[in-house]
């Protein structure tokens, strides 16, 4: 056991020094700890940033991806729609055109006398009708027009009109209205407009 003072200062002074060094340790072992903690949250709030704007770069660029592609289709579709317009146009002007011309021929003759006959067939003999055909065919064709509904019918039982819209072709109507049958040019131009779209749709979405 120390006796004298110097002693007791000495050991004091030690022991003073001792908890200096241990505190001083404590305090440096816990600012280290502070400074590794924080620079790992730096580290991870960066990458975090880093991993959101990439995620956001990627949404974006799969949205402008996107808006790409629509904005495509809806071209190419409307580049078809008006490629469509503009061949059926074309090609129901050349088929007007020629129906046109074949009104105006001794094979039409033969055709509205083999359509007359089919439609009156749809009717009894005593039944009441209304024959109607085009002003062209009802001054030019009259004659052929009476003799094919009179071989077929008896006087009194039918009625000879002219429609202004009928390109061709005959429309037949029984007196009560209860049955008609459309055995006219503008109706096969109708269908083949029609049928002329559909093909066309079909060849030009086959083509995009």
């Amino acid at each position: 056991m120390p006796n004298t003072i110097e002693d007791k200062i000495s050991l004091f002074t030690k022991v003073i020094i001792e908890r200096i060094e241990l505190d001083c340790e404590k305090k440096q072992k816990k600012l280290v700890e502070y400074h590794e903690n924080r620079k790992n949250a730096m580290i991870n709030d960066v990458e975090e940033r880093k991993r959101t704007a990439l995620e956001r770069a990627i949404k974006d660029a799969q949205t402008k991806k996107q808006q790409l592609i629509l904005k495509t289709r809806s071209a190419m579709h409307l580049a078809v729609l008006q490629k469509r317009q503009e061949f059926s146009e074309r090609v129901t002007k050349e088929v007007k055109r020629k129906v046109s011309a074949f009104v105006n021929t001794e094979e039409y003759g033969k055709f509205l006398a083999k359509a007359i006959k089919q439609v009156l067939a749809r009717f009894s003999e005593n039944q009441f009708i209304h024959c109607n055909f085009s002003r062209n065919d009802f001054k030019n064709r009259q004659e052929l027009i009476a003799k094919t509904i009179q071989s077929c019918r008896k006087e009194g039982t039918y009625q000879m009109d002219a429609a202004d819209h009928l390109i061709g072709g005959v429309f037949i109507k029984s007196g009560d209205g209860r049955l008609e049958v459309d055995f006219t040019i503008n109706t096969m131009l109708e269908e083949s407009d029609k049928l002329i779209g559909e093909v066309l749709s079909s060849r030009l979405n086959k083509e995009s």
